[in-house]
């Protein structure tokens, strides 16, 4: 009998599809809601960043402002000495005084300091070079100021203008004027330049805003006093915007201007033609104010030329980018997690999938690194049986055959003392004494491979061992033809180890890399430091070896020379272990091999 759903019931397939319609409608409302709420919080950001950069703008105009007090101060001191110091004008003491006084500001942007006569002539420039005769004239209406008894003891800030006398006629000034009294007597006027161009960059030094926004100063004729593009400066703040991207009208730009020579601050958002190295229509964030000169410390002293319109700009803009970017970043964020309502389930199949694989790779790796453990440590128990019982025949041997030996080779040096008229046996004897020698220096590595004595530990340096014994092959090698090379590094940390058997160690590994090379060839020694290990290789430019040798060659007795004994790398192996190391062998037929001797670090 069939099952049949209750009546009014709905099917799987209906329910998954309300799931998925409620979920792309609630996708749907949430992406609207908070696209909305995006633009809200853009606007809002833009206007905190634009308060921000007003901020930077009062900062950088009052940098400006005080750095003209200092000037302004030290300007009015000076126009007091007749008075405070009893300095007359043109004596030697007023000179004296004023030169010093100058040589102190010159550091802070100071460019000249002239005296002007009571008929407003030139009467001496302590850095200027006007022309033998010329008539320098001071502006008519500074000395007009300047004669007014109200003047005393008051300043005058004038615009920035070109200066009237080389070496300044090219450049922008701008001029600190002062009355000159001595013993209320009027002397004429002092008159202090300074280099706008200096101030305004000094104030706008390395300030930033954002990550690549960027401060301007304009002075009363709308030409750059300092701009990030250092080849704007003393231009034309419009005309020189124009010549970089004359398909910009650039309308933000000028209206912003005017608001600044009206004298007033504030924000706004402006189409500049490029920013820093990109060409193009870029939407900026701007914040300015103005520079009046009236809001420094000597203040009720200092009279402005032209008050109206002696007002500089400054401005700190930056791409709206930078501030929208990060907007739209969460709301990318906000359309990812929707996708993610959508693939959870998948996703989290997925991850459960991925974990049985990956746990299943985890164990089978851990298999077969345990079986490989295993191999290895089942190899290195043959080996040791292997090499026991071949040392024990060993030693038996070396025992048997030393002393008959020692008598052949005696008997032999006699036998030939007697015979030294008989040429023909005398070399028969010579190959009889040669063969002893050779047989005694069997008997020797035979006798260091049974009875290999116990390593002396000590702290030793690898990289002193390793020069000593390459000090002892050098003959050899170039003999040879063969270039040694050192790649040693110099912080390498001791180890403890018997330093004779390390060698030994290098020794024979060298001398085999030597043999290795009849044409000539490479040795390179080198060492180094890694985890908890110490090691040092060496490798040869050789024939190499085939892998079926590579098997074999720290067996006892193997060998691939034609007078070898087989017992050197067994030798090696046995002192590397007993110092708890290992040795690596990298050989490619042809090119040449590697022996890596990997070592403890001394604890």
């Amino acid at each position: 009998m069939n099952a049949q759903s209750p009546r009014g019931a709905i099917s799987m397939p209906v329910v998954l599809g309300l799931i998925i319609a409620g979920a792309v409608l609630f996708a749907g409302v949430f992406f609207y809601v908070f696209h909305q709420l995006n633009i809200k919080v853009e606007t809002v950001i833009r206007n905190q960043f634009n308060q921000q950069q007003l901020v930077l703008a009062r900062k950088i105009a009052d940098s400006v402002e005080n750095h003209l007090d200092f000037l302004e101060s030290s300007l009015l001191t000076m126009s007091r000495m007749g008075d405070s110091l009893a300095l007359e004008p043109d004596s030697p003491g007023f000179h004296r005084y004023l030169t010093t006084r100058l040589n102190d500001l010159l550091p802070l942007g100071v460019l000249d300091l002239a005296w002007y006569g009571v008929d407003g002539v030139l009467k001496f420039s302590w850095r200027g070079q006007p022309e033998e005769g010329a008539l320098i004239r001071l502006e008519p209406s500074t000395l007009a100021w300047a004669r007014e008894p109200a003047s005393k003891g008051r300043l005058r800030l004038e615009k920035t203008r070109p200066g009237s006398y080389p070496p300044f006629q090219e450049r922008l000034i701008l001029p600190l004027a002062a009355p000159l009294y001595f013993q209320d007597q009027f002397y004429g006027v002092l008159v202090l330049l300074a280099d706008p161009f200096f101030i305004c960059g000094q104030a706008t030094k390395e300030v930033r805003s954002g990550t690549t926004g960027y401060p301007w100063i304009i002075n009363q004729d709308g030409i750059f006093l300092a701009h990030y593009e250092k080849d704007f400066v003393g231009q034309d703040a419009i005309a020189v915007r124009l010549a970089r991207n004359p398909a910009i009208s650039f309308k933000g730009i000028r209206e912003m201007h005017e608001r600044i020579f009206r004298g007033e601050e504030g924000a706004t958002e402006y189409i500049s033609g490029w920013h820093r190295q990109e060409i193009g229509q870029v939407l900026k964030l701007a914040a300015f104010t103005t520079i009046r000169f009236d809001k420094g410390l000597i203040r009720n002293v200092t009279d402005v030329e032209d008050p109206q319109r002696n007002l500089w700009g400054v401005a700190v803009v930056a791409p709206v980018a930078e501030v929208s970017g990060h907007v739209w970043e969460v709301l990318y964020q906000e359309i990812a997690l929707a996708g993610v309502f959508f693939l959870m389930l998948v996703v989290g199949s997925g991850v459960l999938i991925g974990v049985a694989l990956t746990y299943n790779r985890s164990l089978s790796r851990e298999v077969e690194q345990k079986t490989q453990e295993l191999k290895e440590s089942q190899e290195r128990l043959l080996r040791s049986e292997r090499f026991a019982a071949v040392g024990e025949a060993a030693s038996y041997v070396s025992h048997e055959i030393k002393n008959p030996l020692m008598v052949i080779g005696g008997l032999a040096h006699q036998v030939a003392k007697r015979l030294e008229d008989r040429p023909e046996l005398q070399e028969k004897l010579r190959l009889i004494r040669e063969e002893v020698r050779r047989l005694e220096t069997f008997l020797g590595d035979l006798r260091d491979f049974t009875r290999p004595a116990q390593p002396v530990m000590t702290q030793v340096n690898l990289n002193q061992v390793i020069q000593e014994v390459e000090k002892l092959l050098e003959t050899e090698a170039k003999k040879r033809g063969i270039e040694i090379v050192e790649d040693l590094d110099s912080r390498l940390p001791p180890v403890s180890a018997d330093p004779n058997q390390m060698k030994q160690v290098l020794l024979n590994l060298m001398k085999n890399a030597l043999e290795a090379m009849d044409g000539g060839g490479r040795l390179v020694l080198k060492s180094g430091a890694e985890e908890e290990k110490v090691w040092f290789s060496v490798t040869d430019t050789g024939v190499g070896m085939s892998p079926e040798v590579l098997a074999k060659i720290f067996n006892p007795f193997f060998t691939t020379k034609d007078k070898g004994t087989g017992l050197g790398l067994a030798v090696i192996h046995k002192i590397i272990t007993d110092h708890h190391g290992s040795i690596l062998v990298e050989s490619t037929p042809g090119q040449g091999s590697t022996f890596v001797v990997k070592l403890p670090k001394e604890q």
